[in-house]
């Protein structure tokens, strides 16, 4: 059966204390793809929650930008897995390694990347923003897709 997760149980509303990882107003909880911990997106609190799934316990907080928003997953080379999330208030992709010695303990989870997400002088674009700069729920779509069902149509090259 499944466990509950409570995104807040590590903070106080009284004294505003934290004592472990913390997440408000998820977006997006997508599951890696091998099943072992799943990748929460929290807006309001600008975080990013590694939760292991064997346990239903939340084991790591990192930063997000502002707008943390939406998380896909992508092949990391050598095995495993990066997530990589999205910010609708911020020009950014944050990269994600749950795990970055492959032992299956993710609270060494850690920020493996930051990708800056601005357009150059000789950048094209079909047309300029003029209202509302920086809204939007910006996704990514990392290629080749990784979860099951997709990755098998890969060519085997």
């Amino acid at each position: 059966m499944f466990g509950t997760i409570n995104l807040i149980e590590n903070y106080n509303p009284v004294s505003g204390a934290i004592t472990g990882p913390v997440g408000g107003l998820p977006i997006q909880t997508p599951v890696s793809p091998d099943g072992r911990y799943m990748v929460t997106a929290n807006t309001l609190t600008a975080t990013i929650v590694i939760t292991d799934t064997k346990t239903d316990k939340m084991v790591k907080m990192l930063p997000g930008e502002a707008g943390t928003h939406g998380v896909q997953f992508g092949a990391k080379k050598g095995g495993g897995y990066y997530a990589y999330v999205a910010n609708k208030f911020a020009n950014a992709l944050t990269v994600v390694d749950a795990d970055p010695n492959g032992d299956g303990d993710f609270s060494d989870a850690t920020i493996a990347g930051r990708v800056l997400l601005t357009a150059g002088a000789t950048t094209v674009s079909d047309d300029r923003v003029v209202g509302y700069a920086g809204m939007g729920g910006q996704g990514v779509l990392a290629i080749p897709v990784p979860y099951n069902g997709w990755v098998q149509q890969l060519p085997q090259s």
